[in-house]
């Protein structure tokens, strides 16, 4: 394996988490997203989907929980103090890998210019959602394709110059190369997740919960410095992330 400096985020302006569906981001970084904004790195939010098919509770039409769940998603985002929120509202449940959807995530890329992008591991073991995969692959792609001016050159015309992303992180992945202490942090991501009362409530809010607290216990024997809770992410330079065999162990 090729030995390399793994990006630091905490020396970065401005970050880019990019989630499938509303909550994604604080169940899977919520903790490293406080954290992040505490230490002055600008954080912003882009949702995929609209989120419409996240609820079985007929009483709500799929307009009612759309218009729900980016509310929740707008105060939970809040606890941890994230300000700016972009959404591109494909249907949620039914997202695949076409086109317009790489066009619209160059765009924001392009717009916000992060330093740093954030999203879920689409290689994830036994993953079965197919929002998270087309969005985690989908957001790679367009995080190299955002640099290169021959893509989608009508955005230049827009005032949407090439921009070139420093790296990606993935959450919720089975390969971590960097585990951040989130000590001062946990509490506030829980009440983040516990924000999204459509989605979490009960039994399986306590299941939630209870599950990521114990994963970030268990692993925080793997951080940089002696913690009770951590976060884990495969954080990668953007070079390695094209025909390059090593990067799983990276």
């Amino acid at each position: 394996m090729i030995p390399f400096k793994i990006p630091n985020p905490f020396d970065m302006k401005r970050a880019l988490f990019i989630q499938p569906h509303p909550d994604d981001n604080d169940i899977g970084a919520g903790a490293t997203i406080a954290k992040l904004v505490d230490k002055g790195v600008e954080v912003h939010y882009l949702t995929v989907t609209d989120g419409g098919s996240g609820s079985t509770d007929e009483r709500l039409s799929n307009e009612e929980l759309i218009d729900m769940r980016q509310k929740e998603q707008k105060e939970a985002g809040a606890i941890l103090g994230v300000r700016d929120f972009h959404w591109l509202e494909f249907s949620d449940g039914h997202l695949y890998d076409h086109e317009e959807l790489r066009k619209k995530l160059v765009g924001v890329i392009r717009k916000v210019r992060p330093d740093i992008i954030f999203t879920v591991d689409p290689w994830l073991y036994y993953e079965t959602h197919i929002d998270h995969i087309v969005t985690g692959k989908v957001v790679s792609y367009a995080a190299r394709a955002s640099g290169n001016f021959r893509f989608y050159p009508e955005q230049l015309k827009k005032g949407m110059e090439p921009h070139r992303v420093q790296a990606i992180g993935y959450y919720m992945t089975y390969h971590p190369n960097t585990f951040f202490n989130v000590d001062g942090f946990w509490k506030d991501k829980l009440k983040a997740i516990q924000a999204h009362k459509s989605q979490f409530s009960g039994e399986h809010l306590s299941f939630v919960t209870n599950y990521f607290t114990k994963k970030a216990m268990q692993i925080a024997d793997k951080a940089d410095e002696e913690c009770t809770y951590a976060e884990s992410f495969k954080i990668l330079p953007l070079m390695f992330l094209h025909s390059n065999v090593d990067a799983i162990d990276m």
